[in-house]
């Protein structure tokens, strides 16, 4: 769908917690800058620990490599996890399934829009990290896009020969207006608004723009 960080938001976490995602975010933040000042291959593992100021041990017990570093795939978390979406009556799937990814987005500390826009353009500077996000990125749609078929049998209007692909086409729609939520949410200059706002917003200009198609 689109390339983040996840760090959920929770102020009940414990110090111990606190200091972890900290010193996650600071090895990334350092990646993201050095990849951006001197190319991928030129930036090594110890170069990065120095710059956030941890030691190599350190860096290794978050992130599996320089690249993992840099798209925020940290193994000291789990990737992103989507809750079991509860079917509601009367509401399309495809918004009930934007909903529930959109207040999860909602939670999570993407960082700065500047971080978020620094490492989109590293990422697509380097299509080896962009490979490496869309892997990561493809268990998370997997997840949804079950969800979705669960949701679709629920309400009972498609036929069931044509809920798979009509799930991963909600699925696909729904990434698209991360996509643009994302990329409007890191290119904002002045106040800024939450990031949830951004992807209401991108939900309406898509769909907008899918009727001015049909």
């Amino acid at each position: 769908m689109t390339s983040v960080a996840p760090h959920p938001v929770d102020e009940t976490l414990g110090l111990r917690e606190r200091k972890k995602r900290e010193t996650a975010r600071a090895i990334e933040v350092a990646a993201v800058e050095l990849v951006a000042e001197f190319g991928l291959s030129e930036v090594t593992v110890d170069a990065i620990s120095h710059r956030a100021d941890v030691t190599s041990r350190t860096f290794f017990n978050y992130f599996a490599s320089k690249e993992d570093a840099v798209i925020g795939a940290s193994k000291a978390f789990g990737p992103p996890v989507v809750p079991p979406i509860a079917y509601q009556p009367g509401v399309p799937v495809l918004d009930t399934l934007i909903a529930a990814v959109r207040d999860e987005i909602a939670s999570i500390d993407f960082g700065t829009p500047e971080l978020q826009a620094q490492r989109r353009a590293v990422a697509l500077a380097n299509p080896s990290l962009l490979v490496k996000d869309f892997q990561r990125l493809g268990a998370i749609e997997e997840d949804l896009a079950q969800q979705a078929q669960r949701l679709l049998r629920e309400e009972g209007r498609v036929p069931a020969r044509e809920r798979a692909d009509r799930a991963w086409a909600i699925v696909m729609f729904a990434g698209a207006v991360l996509r643009l939520g994302l990329q409007t949410w890191t290119h904002e200059t002045g106040v800024r608004r939450p990031i949830a706002e951004h992807i209401e917003s991108a939900r309406l200009h898509l769909l907008g723009l899918a009727a001015d198609l049909c």
